[in-house]
């Protein structure tokens, strides 16, 4: 069943009050525990399933979710639970995200590094190991000798695969494989660390509170009548202030767009702004 999401920004709708959101916060702990209980019995090692990543994104969700509310209407839930509870579920949302963060990050970056230096597409790493290629710190290819690498040689895209390349310079390859490398390594450090705080003290002290918000929230006496409207609407100004003061205007060009010059690209024209 289709949960139904708390929305106080509906100009539409009827005054929404705190029961509104003592619902709401029940939905969402009541989700927490379902995902919770997915994750155990899928399985939670190294080589986990697909459905443990599910489950563990689907925490991860849910601890957000609650943990923004908390911070929305915080004038109307007890106030030393509250502050209690939204550190430890940042925590444990911020652990989470870590492992998807860096696969979208490498995703963003061998994107831009495409368009950087004018390929359409970036060859697969299998496809760099099939060749079985080097390329030495000077950007010069050298076969790697039977048995083993050549003495003070990196594992890189080989310079013959120009057809998988296209325009994909050496120091454009080089960068990409330099960038797959250590952002794998960085996220199989941010799934063994999601494992250990799955795992931690911390963690079931946390689970036991989204316990207990399941079947009880601590508003406060006036959240009964109160309208929850103008507090989501103040969220929301928040957010586009912060939005409006970010520096888009001002930036005039690509950061580091004077490495167009140096060899990323063969074309030095300037590329729309990301």
């Amino acid at each position: 069943m289709a949960q139904q999401h708390l929305d106080p920004t509906d100009p539409t709708a009827r005054s929404v009050t705190g029961d509104a959101l003592a619902g709401y916060l029940r939905g969402q702990a009541t989700e927490f525990l379902r995902a919770l209980r997915l994750h155990r019995e899928t399985g939670n090692g190294q080589n986990g399933t697909e459905d443990s990543v599910d489950a563990a994104r689907a925490l991860r969700h849910s601890a957000r979710r609650i943990s923004g509310s908390l911070h929305t209407f915080r004038p109307l839930l007890d106030a030393d639970w509250s502050e209690a509870m939204r550190p430890e579920l940042a925590w444990l949302s911020g652990t989470l995200a870590l492992e998807h963060a860096c696969a979208a990050r490498l995703e963003r970056l061998l994107l831009a590094l495409h368009r950087l230096s004018g390929s359409t597409a970036f060859p697969a790493q299998s496809a760099a190991s099939a060749v079985g290629g080097r390329v030495t710190g000077a950007g010069r290819g050298v076969p790697a000798p039977a048995g083993g690498r050549a003495p003070g040689t990196r594992p890189a895209v080989a310079p013959t695969a120009t057809a998988e390349r296209g325009n994909l310079t050496v120091g454009a390859a080089k960068a990409g494989a330099l960038l797959e490398r250590q952002l794998t390594l960085a996220r199989t450090r941010a799934h063994s660390s999601a494992l250990q705080a799955l795992g931690s003290s911390r963690f079931h002290a946390v689970a036991d509170k989204v316990a207990v918000l399941a079947s009880e929230v601590p508003l406060t006496p006036a959240a009964a009548g109160a309208d929850l409207r103008p507090l989501a609407a103040a969220a929301g100004e928040r957010l586009t202030d912060a939005v409006a003061a970010l520096p888009l205007v001002t930036a005039g060009h690509p950061y580091n767009a004077e490495a167009l010059i140096h060899g990323l690209s063969p074309d030095t024209a300037p590329h729309p702004q990301d």
